[in-house]
C-alpha cells in the first residue's frame, strides 16, 4: 500500500527529529565516526530484512551503467552526508531544516531546467520568488532569535 503524501508526511516527521539527534551525537564524535556508524547499523539491517524476505543482497541481473550510477551515487550520498554533518556540528538544527528544503528546491529547479529540459514558466517563476523569500524572512527570524537568546545568556 504506497501512498505518497503519507510517506512525505512520514518523512517530515522523521527528518526533523534525526537532525536533532544527530546534532547531539555530533557534539560528541567525529563526523566521520557517525557516518561509519550510521551506515554500518543501515547495512545491518538491510542486510537482515533481505535474508528475512528471501531477496537477493545483490541482484544477478545487475549491468555496468547500474554499477556506475551506485557507485556515482555511493560518493555522492557521502559527501552530503559529511556536509549535513558538518553543518550540524557548527550550526543551529532548526536553521539548518528551515533553509535546507528551499534551497534543495530552487537549485533543482534550476538543475531540472538547464539540464533534464524541464520547462520553465511563470508559476515556477512565482514559487522560486516566493521560495527566497521565505527563506530570507524565516532566516532573518531566526538569526533575531539567536541574537536575541545568546544575549540572554551572556546576561546571566
Amino acid at each position: 500500500m504506497y501512498n505518497f503524501y503519507l510517506y512525505l508526511i512520514l518523512l517530515a516527521i522523521i527528518s526533523p527529529f534525526a537532525a536533532f539527534n544527530r546534532n547531539k551525537i555530533l557534539k560528541k564524535i567525529k563526523v566521520q565516526n557517525e557516518i561509519v556508524f550510521i551506515s554500518s547499523a543501515i547495512l545491518v539491517i538491510f542486510i537482515i530484512f533481505q535474508i528475512v524476505s528471501k531477496t537477493d543482497i545483490i541482484p544477478k541481473n545487475i549491468d555496468n551503467d547500474t554499477i556506475k550510477y551506485l557507485i556515482i551515487n555511493s560518493i555522492l550520498a557521502s559527501f552530503s552526508l559529511y556536509l549535513g554533518g558538518m553543518i550540524l556540528s557548527r550550526e543551529n538544527v532548526f536553521r539548518f531544516k528551515a533553509l535546507q528544503k528551499p534551497v534543495y528546491l530552487i537549485v533543482l529547479v534550476i538543475i531540472a531546467c538547464c539540464f533534464y529540459h524541464e520547462t520553465f514558466n511563470l508559476k515556477i517563476i512565482i514559487g522560486v520568488i516566493l521560495l527566497i523569500i521565505g527563506s530570507y524572512l524565516i532566516d532573518s527570524n531566526i538569526n533575531c532569535l539567536l541574537y536575541t537568546s545568546d544575549a540572554a545568556d551572556d546576561s546571566l
